[in-house]
Protein backbone atom coordinates (compact mmCIF):
# COMPACT_ATOMS: atom_id res chain seq x y z
CA UNK A 1 0.00 0.00 0.00
CA UNK A 2 1.23 3.50 -1.02
CA UNK A 3 2.75 5.14 2.02
CA UNK A 4 1.23 8.07 1.38
CA UNK A 5 -2.68 6.59 1.30
CA UNK A 6 -1.72 4.95 4.52
CA UNK A 7 -0.80 8.34 6.39
CA UNK A 8 -4.27 10.17 4.63
CA UNK A 9 -6.75 7.37 5.14
CA UNK A 10 -6.96 7.66 9.26
CA UNK A 11 -7.00 11.11 8.14
CA UNK A 12 -9.62 10.74 5.95
CA UNK A 13 -11.69 8.19 8.20
CA UNK A 14 -11.36 10.59 11.36
CA UNK A 15 -12.73 13.53 9.32
CA UNK A 16 -15.85 11.37 8.12
CA UNK A 17 -16.44 10.62 11.60
CA UNK A 18 -16.65 13.97 12.94
CA UNK A 19 -18.82 15.10 10.27
CA UNK A 20 -21.24 12.20 10.89
CA UNK A 21 -20.91 12.90 14.54
CA UNK A 22 -22.15 16.66 13.74
CA UNK A 23 -24.76 15.69 11.58
CA UNK A 24 -26.42 13.07 13.89
CA UNK A 25 -25.57 15.36 17.21
CA UNK A 26 -29.37 17.01 17.46
CA UNK A 27 -31.00 13.58 16.78
CA UNK A 28 -28.71 11.90 19.65
CA UNK A 29 -29.05 14.73 21.90
CA UNK A 30 -30.70 14.53 25.44
CA UNK A 31 -34.26 15.92 25.09
CA UNK A 32 -33.85 19.11 26.71
CA UNK A 33 -35.12 20.33 29.77
CA UNK A 34 -38.91 21.74 29.37
CA UNK A 35 -41.00 22.26 32.89
CA UNK A 36 -44.19 21.65 32.84
CA UNK A 37 -46.04 24.40 34.31
CA UNK A 38 -47.49 24.19 37.56
CA UNK A 39 -51.15 25.36 38.60
CA UNK A 40 -50.03 27.68 41.58
CA UNK A 41 -47.57 30.35 41.78
CA UNK A 42 -43.91 29.67 42.15
CA UNK A 43 -41.21 31.71 43.89
CA UNK A 44 -37.94 30.55 42.11
CA UNK A 45 -34.90 31.79 44.31
CA UNK A 46 -36.82 34.11 46.24
CA UNK A 47 -38.28 35.74 43.02
CA UNK A 48 -42.45 35.19 42.93
CA UNK A 49 -43.51 34.29 39.46
CA UNK A 50 -46.92 33.69 37.77
CA UNK A 51 -46.94 29.95 36.74
CA UNK A 52 -46.37 30.28 33.25
CA UNK A 53 -42.68 32.26 34.13
CA UNK A 54 -42.03 28.80 34.97
CA UNK A 55 -40.74 28.64 32.08
CA UNK A 56 -38.00 31.13 32.04
CA UNK A 57 -35.97 28.30 33.82
CA UNK A 58 -36.17 25.91 30.66
CA UNK A 59 -32.99 23.96 30.13
CA UNK A 60 -32.24 24.08 33.11
CA UNK A 61 -33.16 22.07 36.37
CA UNK A 62 -35.28 23.61 39.24
CA UNK A 63 -35.44 21.62 42.79
CA UNK A 64 -38.80 22.17 44.07
CA UNK A 65 -40.89 21.64 47.55
CA UNK A 66 -44.66 23.15 48.28
CA UNK A 67 -45.06 25.74 50.78
CA UNK A 68 -46.60 24.72 53.81
CA UNK A 69 -50.29 26.03 52.72
CA UNK A 70 -49.88 24.30 49.35
CA UNK A 71 -50.63 27.09 47.38
CA UNK A 72 -47.18 27.97 45.95
CA UNK A 73 -44.60 26.06 44.53
CA UNK A 74 -41.22 26.89 46.31
CA UNK A 75 -37.86 26.28 43.67
CA UNK A 76 -34.15 26.68 43.49
CA UNK A 77 -31.52 26.56 41.16
CA UNK A 78 -28.69 25.65 42.96
CA UNK A 79 -28.49 21.34 43.95
CA UNK A 80 -26.23 22.80 47.30
CA UNK A 81 -28.98 24.94 48.10
CA UNK A 82 -31.61 22.27 48.20
CA UNK A 83 -29.26 19.94 50.13
CA UNK A 84 -29.18 22.56 52.39
CA UNK A 85 -32.41 22.83 52.91
CA UNK A 86 -32.86 18.98 53.17
CA UNK A 87 -30.15 19.21 55.98
CA UNK A 88 -31.98 21.34 58.37
CA UNK A 89 -34.62 19.01 58.12
CA UNK A 90 -32.45 15.90 59.12
CA UNK A 91 -32.31 14.54 55.69
CA UNK A 92 -30.08 13.81 52.42
CA UNK A 93 -30.04 13.09 49.02
CA UNK A 94 -29.22 9.09 47.99
CA UNK A 95 -26.30 9.33 46.00
CA UNK A 96 -27.28 8.75 42.07
CA UNK A 97 -26.68 5.05 41.13
CA UNK A 98 -26.81 4.15 44.89
CA UNK A 99 -29.03 1.46 46.46
CA UNK A 100 -30.83 2.60 49.46
CA UNK A 101 -30.75 0.30 52.62
CA UNK A 102 -33.68 0.05 54.94
CA UNK A 103 -31.86 0.21 58.48
CA UNK A 104 -32.82 -2.19 61.42
CA UNK A 105 -35.16 0.34 63.33
CA UNK A 106 -38.84 -0.84 63.95
CA UNK A 107 -40.64 2.54 65.50
CA UNK A 108 -40.94 3.73 62.38
CA UNK A 109 -41.69 0.24 60.13
CA UNK A 110 -45.48 1.70 58.89
CA UNK A 111 -44.19 4.95 57.19
CA UNK A 112 -44.35 4.99 53.58
CA UNK A 113 -44.50 7.18 50.46
CA UNK A 114 -47.31 6.02 47.44
CA UNK A 115 -47.54 6.77 43.86
CA UNK A 116 -50.49 6.21 42.01
CA UNK A 117 -50.88 6.64 38.25
CA UNK A 118 -54.61 8.66 38.14
CA UNK A 119 -55.21 11.78 40.09
CA UNK A 120 -56.51 11.97 43.15
CA UNK A 121 -54.87 8.71 44.72
CA UNK A 122 -56.66 6.61 42.15
CA UNK A 123 -55.40 3.96 39.90
CA UNK A 124 -52.56 1.36 40.11
CA UNK A 125 -50.06 2.31 42.76
CA UNK A 126 -47.15 1.25 44.65
CA UNK A 127 -46.04 1.76 48.17
CA UNK A 128 -42.23 2.45 49.40
CA UNK A 129 -41.51 1.56 52.05
CA UNK A 130 -39.53 4.15 54.58
CA UNK A 131 -36.21 4.36 53.58
CA UNK A 132 -36.09 2.72 50.46
CA UNK A 133 -36.47 3.38 47.14
CA UNK A 134 -37.09 2.66 43.06
CA UNK A 135 -33.99 3.49 41.25
CA UNK A 136 -36.11 2.99 37.80
CA UNK A 137 -40.44 2.39 37.37
CA UNK A 138 -39.79 -0.02 34.89
CA UNK A 139 -39.35 -2.67 37.70
CA UNK A 140 -42.57 -1.95 39.48
CA UNK A 141 -44.54 -2.04 35.77
CA UNK A 142 -46.94 -5.20 35.62
CA UNK A 143 -49.61 -6.83 34.04
CA UNK A 144 -52.51 -8.77 34.84
CA UNK A 145 -55.45 -10.66 32.23
CA UNK A 146 -57.32 -7.38 32.32
CA UNK A 147 -54.67 -4.81 32.01
CA UNK A 148 -51.55 -3.47 32.29
CA UNK A 149 -49.62 -0.42 33.90
CA UNK A 150 -46.69 1.45 34.11
CA UNK A 151 -45.32 4.22 36.36
CA UNK A 152 -42.22 5.31 34.32
CA UNK A 153 -43.47 9.28 33.67
CA UNK A 154 -47.36 8.19 34.81
CA UNK A 155 -47.66 9.16 38.13
CA UNK A 156 -49.84 11.57 38.89
CA UNK A 157 -50.58 11.63 42.51
CA UNK A 158 -48.72 10.54 45.52
CA UNK A 159 -49.39 10.00 49.46
CA UNK A 160 -47.06 9.97 52.42
CA UNK A 161 -47.34 8.99 55.25
CA UNK A 162 -45.29 9.63 58.49
CA UNK A 163 -42.50 10.20 56.02
CA UNK A 164 -41.31 12.58 53.39
CA UNK A 165 -40.32 11.82 49.89
CA UNK A 166 -38.44 13.11 46.68
CA UNK A 167 -39.05 12.56 43.74
CA UNK A 168 -36.89 12.53 40.43
CA UNK A 169 -37.43 13.27 37.15
CA UNK A 170 -34.39 10.94 35.84
CA UNK A 171 -34.23 7.18 36.99
CA UNK A 172 -31.46 5.77 39.44
CA UNK A 173 -31.99 8.99 41.74
CA UNK A 174 -30.40 11.35 39.49
CA UNK A 175 -31.24 14.88 40.24
CA UNK A 176 -29.42 16.23 37.28
CA UNK A 177 -32.61 17.14 35.80
CA UNK A 178 -34.70 18.62 38.89
CA UNK A 179 -36.35 17.19 41.84
CA UNK A 180 -39.45 17.07 44.18
CA UNK A 181 -39.53 16.58 47.72
CA UNK A 182 -42.93 15.54 49.48
CA UNK A 183 -42.98 16.38 52.74
CA UNK A 184 -44.89 13.79 55.30
CA UNK A 185 -48.44 13.26 55.99
CA UNK A 186 -49.67 15.03 52.67
CA UNK A 187 -51.44 13.76 49.99
CA UNK A 188 -51.06 15.47 46.71
CA UNK A 189 -52.30 15.89 43.44
CA UNK A 190 -48.75 16.45 41.19
CA UNK A 191 -50.62 18.03 38.18
CA UNK A 192 -50.91 21.49 40.46
CA UNK A 193 -46.93 21.44 41.11
CA UNK A 194 -45.89 20.79 37.74
CA UNK A 195 -45.03 16.87 37.70
CA UNK A 196 -47.47 15.20 36.64
CA UNK A 197 -46.45 12.14 34.14
CA UNK A 198 -42.46 12.94 34.84
CA UNK A 199 -41.61 10.61 37.73
CA UNK A 200 -38.85 8.03 36.67
CA UNK A 201 -37.33 7.31 40.52
CA UNK A 202 -37.96 7.92 43.49
CA UNK A 203 -36.91 8.04 47.02
CA UNK A 204 -39.11 7.67 50.51
CA UNK A 205 -37.31 9.27 53.58
CA UNK A 206 -36.68 7.74 57.17
CA UNK A 207 -38.42 10.58 58.96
Amino acid sequence: MNHSFRRILPLTLATAAAALAVTAGPAAAAKPIVHSTPKVPIVVDGKKLAPKQIHRYDGQPLYTRMSADKKRLIATTSLPKFKAFLKKKGLRMPAPNSKPKLKARSSYSGHFARIFVDNFLLGHNYTVGSGLGVARMAAISGANWFTSWQFENAVSSVETYGTGALLYDLADFNPAWGTAYIGPNQQVDLAWFGWNDRLSSVFSYWN
